[in-house]
């Protein structure tokens, strides 16, 4: 993954930060979801031995809730098709509201929606 100059990154430390949260997140699907072999996106479960064309996506936005931007549960791996179209759906409401993901994901919600009720 490269990172553009300009964005986000205020210094290597945060871009570090990030990179990690990232590898945590694809590293828990492939245990979880992924029989250990695979990364598999939770929409439409397509599998890959690679993370080129998935997404780790915030649970919790990235702007809006600061302290959870990099625990590990607070991100789901999604091909870029379903992370492109879960934005082009909800675009802003979703920094807001969490809940808008576990009704995109619909029955396959049920992990992102164990952590939202735990966090409470």
């Amino acid at each position: 993954m490269k990172f553009k100059p300009g964005n986000r990154w205020k210094n290597n430390k945060g871009q570090l930060r990030y990179k990690t949260w990232r590898k945590n997140v694809f590293e828990l699907n492939k245990r979880k979801i992924g029989l250990s072999k695979y990364y598999v996106c939770l929409k439409c479960n397509k599998k890959r031995k690679t993370t080129k064309v998935l997404h780790a996506h915030h649970i919790f936005s990235w702007d809006k809730f600061e302290s959870k931007r990099y625990d590990k549960n607070n991100g789901v791996v999604l091909c870029w098709k379903c992370h492109n179209g879960f934005h082009r759906k909800y675009k802003f409401e979703a920094l807001d509201n969490p809940h808008l993901l576990i009704e995109y994901l619909g029955k396959k919600g049920n992990l992102v929606e164990e952590y939202i009720n735990n966090d409470r």
